[in-house]
C-alpha cells in the first residue's frame, strides 16, 4: 500500500493545504459530507478548496438557503451534490451514514449543534467508534515558532481523567503522524517544569509518563510537566536549565483542562495571527469544525488536515496506530 501521509514534516498552514492537494493529485479527491451545510463560511471554504482540486463534497441542508447564500457571495458550488434536507436532524444523519456507508472520507460541521453531530457519529449504528474518548486538536502556525504546534484539548473534555489523557495523546500522535512528524514530542502542561509532591499537576504528569512509556510507543517522546514557554522555547527552557527530547521543541501540548487549552490557542490565534487548522480525532473518521469567524486560510486549512488525516487512515485501515 502506498505511504499516504506526507513524508517530510508539514511545517506551516500552507504546508498543509499544499499537502492535501498533492494527495488529491497523486492518490484521489477525498469526499467531505457535511451536516447542515446552509452555513456561508462552509460553502465558501469549501468551494475554494473544491476550486483547488483539493476535495469534493457533498452538502446536506436546505437548499434554498444554501443556494441563497452562494449567489449572495458569488459562490460557484455547481461541482458539489447538494442533499435537500430542512431538519437538522436527518442532515446531520445523512452526512454521517454516507461516511459510515464508505462514501465519504470527512464528516463536517455545518449549521448544526457539536454535540448533535458528535452523537451521531458515535451511535452504535454507524460503528464508527474507536475510543471511548474524542479529541480536539488545534494545529497552529504561529508566527516565530519553527514548526507546527498542536493544542489539545481546547474542544472536547473538560477536565480528562488519567485515561483520558492518555487517549487524547494517542489522538494526538495520529495527527503529528499525518503531517510527517517523526518522532512526535509531546509535552504534558503544567504550572512548573518538575515534579513536586505539594503539585498535584506535577504528579499526574509523572504518571502519565511512566504509564506512556510502558506502552513503549514508536517515534514518541514525552515530557512533563512544561510549561507553555519551557515546551516552546529552546532559549527559556537553557535557561531554566532544563533538559529532555520534547523542552524547547514540542510538536503537541497536551493541556490539563479545556479552559487552559482554549485561552492559550485563541490568544495565539487573536494577538500573534496564528492560523488555526482544526479536527475532532478518535472515531473512524475526521470530524471537520471550522468557525464562522475563522480567516478563509483557517477555514481551508481545516478542510486539508481533515483530508491528510483521513487518507492516514486509509493506511491504518480505519483511524487505529
Amino acid at each position: 500500500m502506498a505511504v499516504l501521509q506526507a513524508t517530510e514534516p508539514i511545517t506551516s498552514a500552507n504546508g498543509i493545504i499544499a499537502a492535501a492537494k498533492k494527495l488529491a493529485e497523486n492518490d484521489r479527491v477525498r469526499m467531505i459530507a457535511v451536516a447542515g451545510a446552509q452555513d456561508i463560511a462552509i460553502v465558501g471554504a469549501l468551494a475554494e478548496a473544491n476550486a483547488d482540486g483539493i476535495l469534493k463534497a457533498t452538502l446536506f441542508g436546505d437548499r434554498d438557503k444554501i443556494n441563497e447564500l452562494a449567489e449572495k457571495d458569488k459562490i460557484d458550488i455547481s461541482k458539489m451534490d447538494v442533499v435537500h434536507e430542512t431538519d437538522a436532524g436527518k442532515a446531520t444523519y445523512g452526512a454521517v451514514k454516507m461516511a459510515a456507508e464508505g462514501n465519504a472520507d470527512v464528516v463536517m460541521k455545518g449549521f448544526v449543534s457539536t454535540s448533535a453531530l458528535l452523537k451521531a457519529v458515535l451511535t452504535k449504528e454507524f460503528k464508527l467508534r474507536v475510543k471511548n474518548t474524542l479529541s480536539h486538536c488545534a494545529v497552529l502556525d504561529i508566527p516565530g515558532y519553527h514548526k507546527l504546534l498542536s493544542m489539545t484539548d481546547g474542544g472536547m473534555m473538560v477536565k480528562p481523567d488519567r485515561a483520558q489523557k492518555i487517549d487524547i495523546l494517542e489522538n494526538a500522535v495520529l495527527v503529528a503522524r499525518a503531517l510527517g512528524i517523526k518522532p512526535v514530542k509531546i509535552a504534558l502542561s503544567g504550572a512548573v517544569d518538575k515534579i513536586y509532591d505539594s503539585v498535584a499537576g506535577s504528579l499526574e504528569c509523572g504518571e502519565l509518563m511512566k504509564e506512556f512509556a510502558e506502552r513503549k510507543p514508536m517515534d514518541v517522546e514525552v515530557q512533563g510537566p512544561l510549561t507553555f514557554d519551557a515546551a516552546t522555547s529552546k532559549t527559556i527552557a537553557t535557561r531554566k536549565g532544563l533538559t529532555g527530547p520534547v523542552a524547547g521543541n514540542a510538536d503537541v501540548y497536551i493541556s490539563d483542562t479545556i479552559e487552559e487549552c482554549n485561552i492559550v490557542a485563541k490568544t495565539l490565534i487573536n494577538f500573534v495571527d496564528a492560523v488555526f487548522s482544526g479536527v475532532i480525532v478518535g472515531a473512524r473518521i475526521p470530524v471537520s469544525l471550522v468557525s464562522r469567524t475563522d480567516t478563509m486560510i483557517n477555514k481551508k486549512s481545516s478542510v486539508s488536515i481533515a483530508c491528510l488525516l483521513a487518507a492516514y487512515y486509509d493506511q491504518l485501515g480505519g483511524g487505529e496506530a
